[in-house]
């Protein structure tokens, strides 16, 4: 039952590209990607600079060119939940969610080998289960979080940290 205080939230399909190696598994699109219906939409956020640096090129400025860096990455984006009800537009309001079907999205999609999951505490709270699932055919990552709120990281070390999942 949905709080007076509260808001149900929708995420988005999976952003794909052609021939998927990795999966980054987000939690749930923030306020600022619904409204401009892009994934890590947030400024402060550095995912797109990260993916651009690991993939050598330059700062993507449109969403077209983000999903040239996809591409190039082999990468698709998506998110643990399906929809959530949250207080607020941070991971930390989740109330609870419905799960995306990711085991099921796997397996229709077999080149993907490797699944990074964007924060640690999400690894715990879904990376593992995630793991049990799919068993030792796909790897799953557990990475530091490209959230501006994780301050601690610099690009530097977050693209250091991300670059294993890029490694054959």
């Amino acid at each position: 039952m949905k709080k007076n205080d509260s808001t149900i939230v929708e995420g988005f399909p999976p952003l794909m590209c052609h021939e998927p190696r990795v999966l980054i598994l987000g939690t749930i699109p923030g306020k600022n990607s619904i409204s401009a219906n892009e994934y890590y939409y947030d400024n402060g956020n550095r995912m797109w600079k990260m993916l651009a640096k690991l993939a050598t090129q330059k700062m993507p400025t449109n969403y077209t060119e983000k999903k040239v860096i996809l591409e190039h990455l082999h990468v698709v984006l998506w998110d643990y939940y399906q929809s959530v009800e949250r207080t607020n537009g941070t991971d930390k309001g989740i109330l609870e969610g419905i799960p995306n079907d990711i085991v099921g999205f796997v397996r229709k999609n077999p080149t993907i080998t490797k699944i990074a999951i964007n924060g640690y505490g999400k690894y715990k709270e879904f990376g593992e289960k995630l793991q049990n699932q799919l068993g030792q055919s796909i790897k799953v990552f557990r990475l530091p979080e490209t959230s501006g709120l994780n301050a601690s990281w610099t690009l530097e070390k977050l693209c250091k940290e991300w670059s294993v999942v890029f490694e054959p």
